[in-house]
């Protein structure tokens, strides 16, 4: 499995980031979150925004929105998922990122104990769609049949499907930090789009 924008939604890491930044800068701090998040929907910086106006060093603010502990929940659906299917099958997790950050995040969540290997970036320095991020995950599972479930057509799909993995996209609602285009070889592509962890769940047993 991928985690972000596809265990839970990205955006929602932004906004609990926006939200603790927000508090350390202002008495004020819903207005200043308000603004924050109108200067990123239009595509302003919201950093250079905050550097100029009250004085901090941008570093400090990426310190403050990578490693803050995020409030943030699973998609509807992906409980259901695990819960049923942990029950016979192996769950590994492979994520770009920093370390810190992605296992914030992990723990936020709950479900750092639902997989057998969490594979992260910048904890083995290697980047998806390298193929060794994917054999990392599988390592020590005995499975013939794997399938790997994400979002991000750039990266996500190429290499598992080079392994003869089944490949499964959630595909964007319209809110994914990082968007969609399926107007790339074939190769990049994911076996199966769903909508929804409904969608996938519904099926899952079928594919």
């Amino acid at each position: 499995m991928d985690l972000d924008d596809t265990l839970y939604a990205e955006i929602d890491f932004l906004k609990s980031a926006y939200r603790y930044i927000s508090k350390k800068l202002s008495n004020n701090d819903d207005v200043l979150y308000d603004l924050m998040m109108r200067k990123f929907l239009k595509g302003e910086d919201v950093f250079n925004y905050l550097v100029e106006v009250y004085s901090v060093d941008k570093e400090i603010l990426l310190e403050w929105y990578r490693f803050h502990l995020p409030n943030i929940t699973l998609y509807p659906g992906v409980d259901k998922f695990i819960n049923y299917y942990s029950q016979s099958n192996t769950f590994s997790l492979v994520t770009d990122g920093r370390s810190k950050t992605q296992r914030n995040k992990i723990n936020a969540l709950g479900i750092n104990s639902i997989f057998h290997n969490i594979v992260i970036s910048e904890e083995i320095s290697s980047e998806k769609p390298s193929r060794a991020n994917f054999e990392k995950a599988i390592s020590g599972i005995n499975s013939k049949n794997c399938f790997y479930i994400g979002d991000n057509v750039k990266k996500d799909f190429i290499t598992p499907n080079k392994m003869g993995w089944t490949t499964i996209c959630l595909e964007d609602s319209g809110e994914n930090i990082h968007r969609q285009d399926f107007n790339t070889s074939i190769e990049y592509l994911p076996t199966y789009r769903f909508n929804s962890w409904k969608e996938i769940n519904d099926s899952f047993d079928t594919l």
